[in-house]
Order: structure tokens, then sequence, then C-alpha cells
């Protein structure tokens, strides 16, 4: 575990690209830390990294304030654009998440689990705007949708941690989660809840 000052906290990803995923109970002394069900906590070689804040009491309300307005403003990368994130918006209509677990046969796409229970993965993220739509849904175990985290789809495909998630599937299960590619132009034109700076 890692102390961090609040200063180092990027306060936008709390709520967005960091949500709860456990609790932490403690007697003044010892330090109990209660994960989710599900939840792929930090295993031995795992690269992430756990830190721990103690906030003032000003700093909490800030947080507790982040993630639980249903407005956030998030700077994208090139500080160009300002996206608009309505929290309320992130849960998804369910008649959307059932067409995408019939499309994938109730069944993960990155490793084909089909034993636990699943969520949908967005393949433009939705911390950018990326729509809770049926084309920007996969249907994905809780473990897989933790480990790809905020990294970009193409990344993601390739990257070490998918190809590690994915090497039961068969050729014809790749190239379904390929076929995604395709289509992130067109979400990015079309639906992404973008709105430019107004200067």
């Amino acid at each position: 575990m890692e102390k961090i000052g609040f200063n180092e906290l990027a306060l936008e990803s709390i709520g967005n690209s960091h949500e709860i995923v456990g609790v932490v109970y403690g007697n003044g002394h010892d330090k109990m830390i209660i994960m989710i069900p599900d939840y792929n906590f930090v295993e031995d070689g795992d690269d992430s990294t756990t830190w721990v804040l103690e906030p003032t009491l000003e700093e909490w309300q800030m947080i507790i304030r982040q993630s639980d307005l249903k407005e956030v403003e998030v700077i994208g990368e090139d500080k160009a654009k300002k996206i608009i994130l309505r929290k309320s918006t992130r849960q998804i209509e369910t008649s959307v998440m059932w067409e995408v677990f019939r499309r994938d046969k109730y069944t993960c796409r990155y490793c084909g689990n089909d034993k636990v229970p699943m969520t949908v993965d967005h393949v433009v993220l939705w911390e950018e705007g990326g729509p809770s739509i049926v084309k920007n849904l996969i249907c994905s175990c809780k473990k897989c949708n933790n480990t790809r985290g905020n990294m970009q789809y193409e990344e993601w495909l390739e990257s070490d941690k998918y190809k590690a998630r994915s090497h039961k599937l068969s050729g014809y299960d790749h190239l379904r989660n390929v076929i995604p590619l395709d289509v992130i132009p067109e979400i990015r034109e079309k639906h992404m809840r973008v709105h430019k700076r107004k200067r």
C-alpha cells in the first residue's frame, strides 16, 4: 500500500473510473478490508497499487460530493473537450443490458466464462462519454471488466492482461472481439456525450 496526499488524487476519477469495490473497518489499531464479491483484489504478481489517503474533513466532503453528484466535469486528455457525465445515466436500461446478454449468449466475451454473474463493458469508455447502447456494450464478467479498467478498447485487445484472460477463446470468439473496432469511429462521431468548451 502506498500513502498519497489529497493533491495527488485525481478527484474526477472518483465515481467514474474508480468505483466502490469494498469497505474498510477498523478499531483504532487493526484495519480490515472487505471486498465486494467477485472483485479481483491485488494478487501476487499484480502490477496494480493500493493507495491510502487520509483526508481532512474538508477534503473528505469534496470526495463525497464528487462520488454523489449527478453531474461531474471531466477534462479530456487534449484539454480541448469538456465532458459532462451524468452518473444517473450509468444506470443502463434493463432492456439494453438483456439484449446484450442474449446477443452474447450470457457468456463473457473476454474469457468465455458463463458460470458467474455478468456485467456489460463499454467499448468506447463510459468515462469518455461512450453511450450505453447495444453496439457499444459487450457482455463481460466482473473480473474481466475490472481487469480492463479504463484501457482503450484497442489497447485492451493488445494487452498482456487480455491475452491472459482470453487464452481459452476460440479463433471465432477472438474475431468477435475485434469486430467492435470497426464501430468505434461511428460511435465517437454520432453517439458521444461530448460538448466542446465554450470560449
